[in-house]
Protein backbone atom coordinates (compact mmCIF):
# COMPACT_ATOMS: atom_id res chain seq x y z
CA UNK A 1 0.00 0.00 0.00
CA UNK A 2 1.34 3.42 -0.99
CA UNK A 3 0.02 6.56 0.65
CA UNK A 4 0.81 10.22 1.12
CA UNK A 5 -0.82 12.94 3.17
CA UNK A 6 -2.44 15.90 1.46
CA UNK A 7 -3.58 18.67 3.79
CA UNK A 8 -3.37 16.15 6.61
CA UNK A 9 -5.65 13.66 4.83
CA UNK A 10 -4.59 10.15 3.79
CA UNK A 11 -4.40 9.71 0.01
CA UNK A 12 -4.01 6.09 -1.06
CA UNK A 13 -2.59 5.02 -4.42
CA UNK A 14 -0.76 2.15 -6.07
CA UNK A 15 2.03 2.36 -8.64
CA UNK A 16 3.29 -0.19 -11.18
CA UNK A 17 5.91 -0.01 -13.93
CA UNK A 18 8.45 2.36 -15.43
CA UNK A 19 8.27 4.92 -18.20
CA UNK A 20 5.92 7.74 -19.09
CA UNK A 21 3.41 8.49 -16.32
CA UNK A 22 -0.22 7.41 -16.66
CA UNK A 23 -2.80 8.17 -13.97
CA UNK A 24 -5.91 6.00 -13.57
CA UNK A 25 -9.04 7.42 -11.91
CA UNK A 26 -11.79 4.99 -10.86
CA UNK A 27 -15.53 5.53 -11.08
CA UNK A 28 -18.48 5.41 -8.69
CA UNK A 29 -18.27 1.66 -8.26
CA UNK A 30 -15.03 0.34 -6.82
CA UNK A 31 -11.59 1.84 -6.30
CA UNK A 32 -8.00 1.65 -7.58
CA UNK A 33 -8.16 -2.15 -7.49
CA UNK A 34 -9.99 -2.81 -10.76
CA UNK A 35 -7.27 -0.98 -12.70
CA UNK A 36 -4.53 -3.49 -11.84
CA UNK A 37 -4.91 -5.78 -14.91
CA UNK A 38 -4.81 -2.78 -17.26
CA UNK A 39 -1.86 -1.23 -15.42
CA UNK A 40 0.09 -4.45 -15.73
CA UNK A 41 -0.35 -4.64 -19.51
CA UNK A 42 1.34 -1.27 -20.09
CA UNK A 43 3.79 -1.34 -17.17
CA UNK A 44 6.81 -2.14 -19.35
CA UNK A 45 6.59 1.26 -21.04
CA UNK A 46 4.65 3.35 -18.52
CA UNK A 47 4.77 4.17 -14.84
CA UNK A 48 1.14 3.74 -13.87
CA UNK A 49 -0.60 5.26 -10.87
CA UNK A 50 -4.07 4.33 -9.60
CA UNK A 51 -5.47 6.81 -7.09
CA UNK A 52 -8.34 6.34 -4.66
CA UNK A 53 -10.36 9.56 -4.85
CA UNK A 54 -11.65 11.16 -1.66
CA UNK A 55 -14.36 8.98 -0.13
CA UNK A 56 -13.33 5.81 -1.95
CA UNK A 57 -11.15 2.80 -1.18
CA UNK A 58 -8.48 3.58 1.40
CA UNK A 59 -8.34 7.35 0.90
CA UNK A 60 -9.80 9.66 3.54
CA UNK A 61 -13.55 9.94 4.09
CA UNK A 62 -13.58 13.71 4.57
CA UNK A 63 -16.75 15.01 2.84
CA UNK A 64 -14.62 16.76 0.21
CA UNK A 65 -16.65 15.07 -2.49
CA UNK A 66 -17.62 17.69 -5.05
CA UNK A 67 -16.14 17.48 -8.53
CA UNK A 68 -14.12 20.61 -7.72
CA UNK A 69 -12.79 18.96 -4.54
CA UNK A 70 -11.69 15.87 -6.46
CA UNK A 71 -10.07 17.95 -9.23
CA UNK A 72 -8.07 19.87 -6.61
CA UNK A 73 -7.15 16.55 -4.99
CA UNK A 74 -5.79 15.20 -8.29
CA UNK A 75 -3.71 18.33 -8.82
CA UNK A 76 -2.31 18.15 -5.29
CA UNK A 77 -1.49 14.46 -5.80
CA UNK A 78 0.32 15.08 -9.09
CA UNK A 79 2.33 17.90 -7.55
CA UNK A 80 3.14 15.88 -4.43
CA UNK A 81 4.33 12.89 -6.47
CA UNK A 82 6.39 15.20 -8.66
CA UNK A 83 4.85 14.50 -12.07
CA UNK A 84 5.06 17.06 -14.87
CA UNK A 85 2.87 15.89 -17.77
CA UNK A 86 0.66 12.87 -17.38
CA UNK A 87 -1.85 10.96 -19.49
CA UNK A 88 -5.08 10.35 -17.56
CA UNK A 89 -7.43 7.38 -17.92
CA UNK A 90 -10.76 8.02 -16.21
CA UNK A 91 -13.75 5.74 -15.75
CA UNK A 92 -17.33 7.11 -15.36
CA UNK A 93 -17.05 9.55 -12.42
CA UNK A 94 -13.26 9.42 -12.79
CA UNK A 95 -13.65 10.43 -16.44
CA UNK A 96 -15.57 13.54 -15.34
CA UNK A 97 -12.79 14.44 -12.91
CA UNK A 98 -10.15 13.78 -15.59
CA UNK A 99 -11.87 16.02 -18.13
CA UNK A 100 -12.46 18.90 -15.74
CA UNK A 101 -8.90 18.59 -14.44
CA UNK A 102 -7.53 18.70 -18.00
CA UNK A 103 -9.53 21.82 -18.84
CA UNK A 104 -8.21 23.64 -15.77
CA UNK A 105 -4.64 22.30 -15.96
CA UNK A 106 -3.79 21.73 -19.65
CA UNK A 107 -0.08 22.14 -18.97
CA UNK A 108 -0.11 19.04 -16.75
CA UNK A 109 -1.95 16.74 -19.17
CA UNK A 110 -0.60 14.83 -22.16
CA UNK A 111 -3.88 13.25 -23.27
CA UNK A 112 -7.02 11.77 -21.74
CA UNK A 113 -8.98 8.57 -22.31
CA UNK A 114 -12.53 8.60 -20.95
CA UNK A 115 -14.36 5.34 -20.29
CA UNK A 116 -18.14 5.37 -19.79
CA UNK A 117 -18.22 9.17 -19.54
CA UNK A 118 -21.78 10.46 -18.91
CA UNK A 119 -22.12 13.39 -21.31
CA UNK A 120 -25.36 14.52 -19.69
CA UNK A 121 -27.38 13.87 -16.56
CA UNK A 122 -30.04 12.20 -18.71
CA UNK A 123 -27.51 9.64 -19.98
CA UNK A 124 -26.92 8.38 -16.43
CA UNK A 125 -28.89 5.65 -14.66
CA UNK A 126 -29.11 7.49 -11.34
CA UNK A 127 -31.61 4.99 -9.94
CA UNK A 128 -29.00 2.25 -10.16
CA UNK A 129 -26.17 4.36 -8.73
CA UNK A 130 -28.16 5.79 -5.84
CA UNK A 131 -29.69 2.48 -4.83
CA UNK A 132 -28.17 -0.26 -2.69
CA UNK A 133 -24.48 -0.45 -3.59
CA UNK A 134 -23.85 -3.84 -2.03
CA UNK A 135 -23.72 -6.34 -4.86
CA UNK A 136 -23.67 -3.65 -7.54
CA UNK A 137 -20.21 -4.73 -8.73
CA UNK A 138 -21.51 -8.23 -9.47
CA UNK A 139 -24.42 -6.78 -11.45
CA UNK A 140 -22.22 -4.54 -13.58
CA UNK A 141 -19.31 -6.86 -14.31
CA UNK A 142 -19.64 -9.42 -17.07
CA UNK A 143 -19.74 -13.16 -16.46
CA UNK A 144 -16.41 -14.85 -15.92
CA UNK A 145 -14.73 -11.78 -14.43
CA UNK A 146 -13.23 -12.23 -10.98
CA UNK A 147 -15.02 -9.78 -8.70
CA UNK A 148 -13.84 -10.77 -5.23
CA UNK A 149 -10.93 -8.30 -5.09
CA UNK A 150 -13.06 -5.49 -6.50
CA UNK A 151 -16.00 -6.34 -4.24
CA UNK A 152 -13.75 -6.18 -1.17
CA UNK A 153 -13.50 -2.39 -1.57
CA UNK A 154 -17.22 -1.89 -2.19
CA UNK A 155 -18.05 -1.46 1.49
CA UNK A 156 -15.21 1.05 1.98
CA UNK A 157 -16.78 3.65 -0.27
CA UNK A 158 -18.71 6.50 1.37
CA UNK A 159 -22.26 6.65 -0.11
CA UNK A 160 -22.16 10.43 0.36
CA UNK A 161 -19.31 10.63 -2.14
CA UNK A 162 -21.51 9.00 -4.78
CA UNK A 163 -24.62 11.03 -3.96
CA UNK A 164 -22.77 14.35 -3.99
CA UNK A 165 -21.26 13.90 -7.43
CA UNK A 166 -24.32 12.33 -9.05
CA UNK A 167 -26.48 15.25 -7.94
CA UNK A 168 -23.88 17.70 -9.28
CA UNK A 169 -24.29 16.34 -12.78
CA UNK A 170 -27.72 17.95 -13.04
CA UNK A 171 -25.98 21.32 -13.40
CA UNK A 172 -22.92 20.34 -15.44
CA UNK A 173 -22.52 19.76 -19.17
CA UNK A 174 -19.78 17.29 -19.96
CA UNK A 175 -20.44 17.44 -23.71
CA UNK A 176 -19.69 21.16 -23.67
CA UNK A 177 -16.61 20.53 -21.55
CA UNK A 178 -15.44 17.84 -23.94
CA UNK A 179 -15.79 20.11 -26.97
CA UNK A 180 -13.76 22.75 -25.13
CA UNK A 181 -10.82 20.39 -24.78
CA UNK A 182 -8.18 20.93 -27.48
CA UNK A 183 -5.77 18.03 -26.93
CA UNK A 184 -5.96 14.40 -28.02
CA UNK A 185 -8.90 12.62 -26.42
CA UNK A 186 -10.50 9.20 -26.79
CA UNK A 187 -13.87 8.07 -25.43
CA UNK A 188 -14.72 4.41 -24.89
CA UNK A 189 -18.22 3.08 -24.19
CA UNK A 190 -19.74 -0.34 -23.60
CA UNK A 191 -22.74 -1.09 -25.78
CA UNK A 192 -24.45 -2.96 -22.92
CA UNK A 193 -23.67 -0.42 -20.19
CA UNK A 194 -26.57 -0.22 -17.73
CA UNK A 195 -25.16 2.88 -15.99
CA UNK A 196 -24.13 5.22 -18.81
CA UNK A 197 -26.01 5.34 -22.11
CA UNK A 198 -23.93 5.32 -25.31
CA UNK A 199 -24.18 8.77 -26.97
CA UNK A 200 -26.22 9.13 -30.14
CA UNK A 201 -24.68 9.36 -33.60
CA UNK A 202 -25.70 13.01 -33.71
CA UNK A 203 -23.67 13.74 -30.58
CA UNK A 204 -20.66 11.78 -31.84
CA UNK A 205 -20.70 13.69 -35.13
CA UNK A 206 -20.73 16.99 -33.23
CA UNK A 207 -17.39 16.30 -31.54
CA UNK A 208 -14.20 18.15 -32.39
CA UNK A 209 -11.69 16.42 -34.66
CA UNK A 210 -9.26 15.86 -31.77
CA UNK A 211 -11.85 13.61 -30.09
CA UNK A 212 -12.68 10.05 -31.09
CA UNK A 213 -15.32 7.68 -29.76
CA UNK A 214 -15.22 3.87 -29.83
CA UNK A 215 -17.94 1.46 -28.67
CA UNK A 216 -17.08 -2.02 -27.39
CA UNK A 217 -19.99 -4.13 -28.60
CA UNK A 218 -19.66 -6.90 -26.00
CA UNK A 219 -18.99 -4.70 -22.97
CA UNK A 220 -21.04 -3.20 -20.18
CA UNK A 221 -19.89 -0.54 -17.72
CA UNK A 222 -16.32 -1.93 -17.54
CA UNK A 223 -14.95 -2.34 -21.11
CA UNK A 224 -11.40 -2.57 -19.74
CA UNK A 225 -12.44 -5.74 -17.87
CA UNK A 226 -15.20 -7.11 -20.12
CA UNK A 227 -12.96 -7.05 -23.20
CA UNK A 228 -9.61 -6.59 -21.51
CA UNK A 229 -7.28 -7.70 -24.31
CA UNK A 230 -8.93 -5.49 -26.92
CA UNK A 231 -9.01 -2.55 -24.53
CA UNK A 232 -5.35 -2.93 -23.59
CA UNK A 233 -4.33 -2.96 -27.25
CA UNK A 234 -6.37 0.17 -27.87
CA UNK A 235 -4.92 1.89 -24.80
CA UNK A 236 -1.35 1.09 -25.85
CA UNK A 237 -1.89 2.56 -29.30
CA UNK A 238 -3.59 5.61 -27.82
CA UNK A 239 -0.67 6.28 -25.50
CA UNK A 240 1.74 6.00 -28.44
CA UNK A 241 0.00 8.74 -30.43
CA UNK A 242 2.13 11.78 -31.15
CA UNK A 243 0.89 15.36 -30.94
CA UNK A 244 0.12 15.43 -34.68
CA UNK A 245 -1.54 12.00 -34.79
CA UNK A 246 -5.32 11.86 -34.99
CA UNK A 247 -7.13 9.59 -32.53
CA UNK A 248 -9.69 8.95 -35.26
CA UNK A 249 -7.30 6.47 -36.84
CA UNK A 250 -7.63 4.22 -33.81
CA UNK A 251 -9.83 1.15 -33.92
CA UNK A 252 -10.46 -2.02 -31.94
CA UNK A 253 -8.05 -4.78 -32.98
CA UNK A 254 -8.36 -8.49 -32.36
CA UNK A 255 -4.59 -9.04 -32.15
CA UNK A 256 -1.49 -7.08 -31.26
CA UNK A 257 0.06 -5.28 -34.22
CA UNK A 258 3.34 -3.44 -34.32
CA UNK A 259 2.73 0.24 -35.02
CA UNK A 260 4.80 1.68 -37.86
CA UNK A 261 5.36 5.42 -37.78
Amino acid sequence: MSAIFIDGQLAHYEVIGRGKPVLFLHGWVGSWRYWVPTMQTISSTNRTYALDLWGFGDSAKNNQYTIKDQVEFVRAFIEKIGLSRVSIIGHSFGAIVALEFALLNPELVEKILSISLPLSFESLNTRLLLGDHIGLVDKLLGKGIETEAIRSDESKNDPNAIQTTVSELETTNQLRNLNSYEKTSLMVFGQNDSVVRVPSLEIIQSLRSNIHSIVFEESGHFPMLDESSKFSRLLSEFLELGEDDSPRNLQIKEKWQRRVR
